[in-house]
């Protein structure tokens, strides 16, 4: 048995995952690079352990900054369009950050929407960057900026680890973590009023 994408508590076999905390981290630092100071973040079911780890690349991004963790910038959600829209009319409803971390696509979707409808330009007001690269994040508008884990790669490497535990069923387990990167898109821009460049 080879497990795909998360650990599961009391099962101790190969494991292959991508590193959620730090694609979350890559997401924000993304953000800061483009000058954005005031991000938000809309993370999944907080009982989670890959809501808990990307919340805390986000987290780990903004300390490092020199940049408040606010607790009223950080919303709950549930990983789907409906969560992160709900969450996101929250945010946008007084005082809105200029960007937002959604915790995956689904929810960077309904933050697109919950903007649309407020007439906040993503990304000349509102920057929005997700994470799993989903096949929709592309044809969305405008198309999302997001954390891309290769699908193919994670499968590749799990079928590498089933033939060997298959071969040689005595080696050790083995856990192999795939780091993501930044699919650049659309939806994320320097912030209002500044030069902020890509380093």
């Amino acid at each position: 048995m080879v497990i795909v994408d998360r650990a599961l508590d009391g099962i101790d076999v190969d494991l292959v995952r991508i590193d959620h905390e730090e694609g979350a981290y890559l997401a924000t630092r993304h953000l800061l690079e483009l000058g954005h100071r005031d991000i938000a973040c809309i993370g999944g079911p907080a009982h989670t352990r890959v809501a808990q780890m990307r919340l805390a690349g986000y987290q780990r991004a903004l300390r490092e900054a020199g940049v408040e963790v606010a607790a009223d910038r950080t919303q709950e959600s549930d990983f789907t369009s409906t969560g992160g829209y709900a969450a996101a009319v929250q945010l946008l409803a007084q005082n809105p950050p200029s960007a937002i971390f959604a915790s995956n696509d689904m929810i960077g979707f309904g933050v697109l929407r919950a903007a649309a409808e407020r007439n906040i330009r993503v990304p000349g007001e509102l920057s929005v960057i997700g994470f799993d690269d989903i096949q929709m994040g592309r044809y969305v508008y405008p198309a999302l900026t997001t954390v891309g884990q290769s699908i193919v790669q994670l499968g590749e490497t799990a079928a590498e680890l089933l033939l060997r535990r298959i071969a040689t069923p005595q080696l050790p387990i083995d856990q192999r973590i795939v780091t993501p990167s930044i699919v650049l898109r659309e939806s994320t821009a320097p912030v209002a009023g500044t030069f902020a460049q890509y380093r």
